[in-house]
């Protein structure tokens, strides 16, 4: 079992000994990346984890150390920005990295100094910053110990190239100072010094802020667009830390001890373990000021003169944005709560603007409602107007159609009473004229006036309005309509049939009914005569089903073709010649079916021609239809 897998098992254990259950909520699970191996340097994120901090604010947290299995560095600030950690340890890497093109934002900056420091023997010659220019002091390319070095050589005068850069792998030890290799070298968090007491071998140091380098330590951040979509879970893991720190601030000993197993299982080989993690503590206590600073405290302007200084070194060229910097919690839900207020403004505004048209419609509602009255009346006068003129345009061409169909079958009869005066004349100036051929004559003569009364009487039963419904039999409807076109019908040999007759009567209005059966049987014989067909046919069945009264005229002209089939209701629509066409006929009749008559029709193209079904009621069916 290798050295990590202990690690994560004992990170694992820790975690299940301190944690509480909390029903079957899921906790959210998060990563956080460390910038070193594990050790006290990190002591308030493990006292957050083992005391259930994480927890209480719903996060389930992994703490991942700063190397591989195989030895390999993890930044920490690539691992966030790239997404395989949610937050993650840094300093002034973190404004660099941000300055390459990551977007990270600092959520609390846990040591209130730098745990840089420049370390030597005790009787090395130096007085001044001047001097490291004749000792051998350790630096290394894009090393970031070394950016304040860099800064203290620059805040002094002194240009940087002018100290040596070598090329070292790992860290700088104790053994580099004792075997010379070294004059000085740069070390975090005083780790060396432990190191040297153990060895009884006297050191001395240089410190950054000694020359007003004043950096930040360790510092907690995460992605920005983390905390502009989880604000809440980025404020709760930064409370959960700070009570970690605290915890691990005030309890040392206990916390020092744990990361001792955490990084040796076995007891009898981690004492050396703890008494490091103990000699940490220490150094860690002074950086983070506590109790007199409160941990996590970020100075929004000790980050800007630590760009200032990067900047001059030309280690950033982007300008300082302190507000996507620095996660302010408090900023974003004042930022939240102002669009809220804005969302209200708004609403209210428009509540207001709402009420003051209602007021103004109440006001003039009067006014309104009595030109909206004169505007509808005004319309329904005029679409009255409108239906009246378009049913006197129908009335007019229908009876235009019946008086042509009464002068073909008053010509027949006039021409026969012609012969029978011209016959009696004769009689008369031959001397021929008797009694009896005179009695003839008058009674032929009888017959036929008789025969032309009758017509008219039809005319008039046709044309004279009635305003009460009544019982009438479609079949003595179909007659009169045919009788009135019997002309017609032999001067172009159609014939008529009737195939089934009911004797149930409909209801409603006969001479209605019967201007309808007239436009139809009209336009069937125009499409017989146009059709050219020998044997001309039309064929009428009169059923009753369901109490209405169903009559089907079908005849042998000729189908209706499919690009005018939507437009033969349509008013003014006409295939005739305009001469012989009002295209008012199939308007009206539907007017008169399902208006007036509470009916229905329809029609549909047979193998030869058009049958046209139309169905109206019986007496007692209401004018929805339902008995």
């Amino acid at each position: 079992m290798n050295k990590t897998f202990k690690i994560l098992l004992l990170l694992a254990i820790f975690s299940l000994m301190s944690t509480t259950t909390y029903g079957a909520e899921a906790l959210e699970k998060v990563v956080l990346q460390l910038r070193w191996h594990h050790q006290f340097q990190f002591a308030g994120y493990y006292a957050a984890l083992w005391q259930g901090y994480y927890e209480e604010e719903g996060l389930e947290v992994e703490i991942r150390s700063g190397f591989t299995e195989d030895g390999g560095v993890l930044q920490a600030t690539d691992e966030v920005a790239e997404g395989r950690a949610d937050f993650g340890i840094g300093a002034v890497d973190i404004i660099i990295a941000n300055d390459n093109g990551y977007d990270l934002s600092i959520i609390a900056s846990i040591f209130q100094r730098s745990a840089v420091e420049f370390f030597m023997k005790e009787d090395t010659a130096f007085t001044s910053l001047v001097d490291l220019v004749d000792l051998k002091t350790a630096r290394r390319e894009k090393d970031l110990l070394d950016i304040e070095l860099q800064a203290m050589l620059i805040a002094e005068g002194i240009n940087p190239s002018r100290l040596e850069i070598y090329q070292h792998t790992g860290s700088f030890t104790i053994e580099d100072l004792i075997n010379d290799t070294y004059d000085v070298v740069p070390i975090y968090l005083s780790s060396i010094l432990y190191y040297s007491e153990e060895k009884d071998i006297q050191l001395k140091s240089i410190k950054p802020i000694d020359y007003g380098i004043d950096f930040y330590g360790d510092s907690l951040f995460t992605r920005r667009n983390l905390t502009k979509e989880k604000p809440e879970m980025v404020e709760g893991f930064k409370r959960a830390t700070i009570k970690g720190w605290e915890y691990a601030l005030e309890n040392p000993g206990e916390i020092a001890e744990k990361i001792a197993l955490l990084v040796e299982a076995d007891t009898s080989k981690n004492e050396s373990t703890i008494a490091y993690n103990r000699f940490q503590a220490e150094k860690v206590l002074e950086l983070t000021y506590h109790p007199v600073v409160e941990v996590g405290n970020i100075n929004p302007y000790r980050w800007e003169k630590t760009h200032e200084t990067l900047h001059k070194l030309n280690l950033v060229s982007k300008d300082f944005d302190i507000n996507t910097l620095i996660f302010d919690y408090e900023a974003i839900k004042m930022e939240e709560a102002k669009v809220q207020e804005k969302v209200l403004r708004v609403l209210f505004f428009s509540a207001l603007i709402l009420l003051l048209v209602i007021l103004i419609i109440h006001i003039t509602e009067k006014k309104t409602k009595r030109q909206l009255e004169e505007l509808f009346q005004k319309e329904m006068a005029e679409n009255k107007k409108k239906e009246g003129i378009i049913i006197y345009q129908a009335r007019m061409a229908a009876m235009g159609e019946m008086i042509a169909n009464i002068a073909h079958q008053w010509r027949q009869p006039l021409n026969n009473l012609g012969l029978i005066i011209a016959n009696i004349q004769d009689e008369y100036y031959h001397r021929e004229l008797t009694e009896d051929s005179l009695t003839d004559a008058v009674e032929r003569s009888r017959r036929l006036i008789h025969k032309m009364s009758d017509t008219i009487d039809d005319f008039r039963y046709f044309s004279n309005p009635k305003t009460d419904k009544e019982s009438f039999s479609v079949y003595d409807s179909i007659i009169a309509v045919l009788e009135l076109v019997e002309e017609k019908l032999k001067l172009n040999n159609i014939k008529v049939y009737f195939n089934c007759i009911t004797s149930k009567k409909a209801y409603g209005y006969s001479n209605q009914y019967s201007q309808a059966m007239f436009n139809i049987i009209i336009n069937a014989i125009d499409a017989l005569i146009a059709s050219g067909v020998d044997n001309k046919e039309i064929n009428i069945s009169i059923l009753e089903k369901n109490n209405y009264i169903i009559t089907e005229i079908v005849d042998n002209g000729g189908g209706i073709d499919d690009d005018i089939k939507d437009y033969i209701f349509d008013i003014y629509f006409t295939t005739k010649e305009k001469s012989k066409g009002t295209g008012l006929g199939l308007y009206m009749t539907r007017i008169i079916i399902e208006n007036n008559l509470n009916g229905r029709i329809d029609w549909q193209n047979t193998k030869d021609g058009v049958k046209m079904v139309v169905e109206v009621p019986c007496k007692g069916v209401d004018d929805c239809g339902n008995d």
